[in-house]
């Protein structure tokens, strides 16, 4: 599974692993394809991460859960 994590407003991937233009690229994508409203934002003044706020989790858990295992389900909230 991915890495992320579950903060009170909002999912962080953490996409550290990839350019600034390429996580740009990822959550303009999800934004298109999904109707997200994603953004990359710094992180720990060292790298950025792609921020996915609340109001989008309904639907990101409803494209993910058939993907999931059972153990990393506490990732995305119900």
């Amino acid at each position: 599974m991915g890495d992320g994590s579950l903060n009170s407003d909002c999912m962080i991937l953490h996409t550290q692993g990839f350019s600034y233009d390429e996580q740009l690229m990822m959550s303009q994508e999800l934004n298109a394809k999904f109707g997200f409203h994603s953004t990359v934002i710094p992180h720990k003044k060292i790298y950025f991460v792609i921020r996915i706020p609340n109001k989008d989790l309904r639907t990101l858990r409803e494209l993910i859960s058939p993907h999931m295992i059972p153990s990393m389900s506490y990732k995305v909230p119900k």
